[in-house]
């Protein structure tokens, strides 16, 4: 009986391909020959049966696992954004284990001891993104906002490049900016009572009638708002005037006007007139042709209620600076509007005095020749009441022995009165 010739032949591990990794558990391909079973002698592979050739045609191949090494990642950004910085790093050592058949690793973190200490990568460097910009401060402290009282002053603080060019504040560092505004006291604010001129006219045409002012108490230098108070009483708004007497006198009585035809601005109001005889305070009404020849009061005139315009305001006179042989008196003058703030409209030709001669009158001797006044300025000196002091009373005798008659006038005139 024929036996099958492939019986005598077999399948044989021959060798391999190199591995696909060097570490890591890489793959080769088995190599298989056909030889006779007895000999071992290899023939052709047509010889075997193909049925029984082994499938595992490939194996793992280096499966130690491979040399550690330093996984390094990417720098941080810099700790400042201008100026010299650190910026940080992960270092971290790590050992393939698995190499797949996609390709992709399978690591493992491992001890620092395992990737060499000598060339250990740095995980800390210094950085500079460019050169810090700095603040510069450009002009001098402004003047005060005031000139009395507490205010507020500036200057100019610009955050500057190194190549000297003007950016942004946030460049800078905020934290070091100088100040740009600054508190400033200029001291403590005068107040002074302020008057206008008397009106002109009296109001009344004989006997006894009146003039008026303003008086305003104002801030010196600084006129936002009226004050409150001012230091030493309120100076009179109205005085006396006699414009002579009424005996067998012809004139014209006047009624009050009449409501102002706009409520601001240019408007008209009228008054009524009557002739009157008047025989020292006793009025009668007469015809108005006996009074033709005096003339005749205005019945209708403009009105504003509330005017716009400026006037001139002034202060009491100062105390004369001599008490004889001529000295001079100050006042200060200044021009304001309706709502008491500070003009320049006012007419410059009608700008009141500011400053004016007094007593002229010679410095009479005294009785006593031995008390005189040594000094031409004695006043100033009885006005600051230095006549306390036996210096001044001695180079000042007649000043201060005035200022203490006139004294002792007042006290007596005081307790006469009590």
């Amino acid at each position: 009986m024929d036996t099958d010739p492939r019986l005598t032949y077999t399948w044989k591990k021959s060798g391999h391909t190199e591995c696909s990794m060097t570490c890591g558990t890489g793959r080769r391909q088995v190599l298989w020959k056909c030889v006779e079973k007895d000999s071992q002698v290899t023939v052709p592979r047509e010889l075997c049966d193909p049925t029984i050739k082994p499938t595992n045609l490939e194996e793992d191949c280096n499966t130690q696992p491979c040399p550690a090494y330093w996984d390094v990642g990417e720098w941080s950004e810099c700790s400042t954004r201008c100026g010299l910085g650190t910026q940080h790093r992960q270092v971290i050592c790590r050992q393939v284990t698995h190499v797949h058949a996609n390709g992709t690793e399978t690591s493992v973190i491992v001890v620092p001891e395992l990737c060499g200490s000598s060339d250990n990568p740095v995980t800390k460097a210094t950085c500079q993104v460019k050169i810090c910009s700095q603040w510069e401060i450009r002009s001098e402290w402004s003047p005060c906002s005031v000139p009395c009282g507490v205010g507020q002053r500036h200057r100019e603080v610009v955050c500057v490049s190194n190549q000297g060019e003007v950016e942004e504040d946030e460049e800078c560092n905020k934290n070091l900016k100088p100040d740009m505004l600054q508190n400033c006291d200029m001291g403590a604010c005068a107040r002074s009572w302020f008057t206008s001129l008397w009106s002109q006219r009296c109001s009344a045409e004989c006997g006894r009638g009146n003039r008026t002012r303003t008086a305003v108490c104002l801030m010196d230098h600084v006129t936002d708002l009226p004050l409150d108070s001012c230091e030493g009483e309120h100076p009179p708004e109205v005085t006396f005037c006699d414009s002579g007497p009424c005996q067998n006198r012809l004139e014209w009585y006047t009624g009050p006007w009449s409501q102002c035809s706009a409520e601001c601005g240019n408007g008209t109001q009228t008054r009524s007139v009557a002739c009157l005889f008047n025989n020292n305070g006793r009025m009668e009404v007469v015809d108005q042709l006996k009074c033709s020849s005096l003339p005749q009061p205005v019945t209708d005139q403009t009105c504003r209620l509330k005017p716009c315009g400026v006037q001139w305001y002034v202060t009491e006179w100062s105390a004369c600076s001599r008490s004889c042989n001529g000295g001079y008196r100050v006042r200060e003058v200044r021009c304001l509007a309706d709502n008491v703030t500070p003009s320049d409209h006012c007419d410059p030709s009608l700008t009141p005095e500011s400053r004016e001669e007094c007593n002229k009158q010679p410095c009479v001797a005294e009785i006593n020749p031995s008390c005189r006044d040594q000094h031409h300025n004695c006043m100033l000196v009885v006005q600051a009441r230095l006549c306390i002091y036996t210096y001044y009373r001695s180079v000042c005798c007649a000043a201060c022995s005035r200022m203490q008659k006139t004294y002792l006038n007042s006290f007596q005139k005081n307790q006469i009165r009590r």
